[in-house]
């Protein structure tokens, strides 16, 4: 199944697509929920403009509504990996130095270390992230 997300085309440039959210009625992958989940995306950026890298050219101007339709695996697999990655990076550590008896400053170094290396390799692995483009 997928979600899909109504939304205006505000500029269309080479490689990609400047895009504002516009308001619309459930998908079917939300209608079980009774809210779109997507909601709390609208609420906190309302007017918010968004970029959507393209991999080829598109038959769009601006002005035009098109759905953007995601994958709810992809979506899961990459939210996983976008705040797992980070998560792991920053606990692991400590556990390490917990079972190992390394000191507090110790901890707290290789915390931030694993962190920021989580941050980084989240990064590279969301880029592949695919959003179709329903016209």
């Amino acid at each position: 199944m997928s979600c899909q997300k109504s939304v205006e085309v505000i500029s269309v440039d080479a490689g990609s697509l400047t895009v504002k959210a516009v308001g619309q009625s459930l998908c079917p992958a939300c209608q079980d929920l009774g809210r779109c989940r997507s909601d709390w995306l609208s609420r906190k950026s309302a007017g918010q403009t968004f970029e959507i890298p393209l991999n080829e050219p598109i038959s769009v101007s601006a002005g035009d509504v098109v759905v953007l339709n995601i994958d709810e695996q992809a979506l899961t697999s990459q939210i996983i990996k976008l705040y797992g990655l980070p998560l792991i990076g920053l606990i692991a550590p400590i556990i390490v130095g917990q079972t190992e008896g390394w000191s507090e400053l110790s901890q707290a170094v290789a915390a931030f270390v694993g962190l920021a290396l989580g941050w980084l390799s989240s990064r590279y692995w969301t880029r592949t992230f695919q959003i179709r483009i329903d016209q």
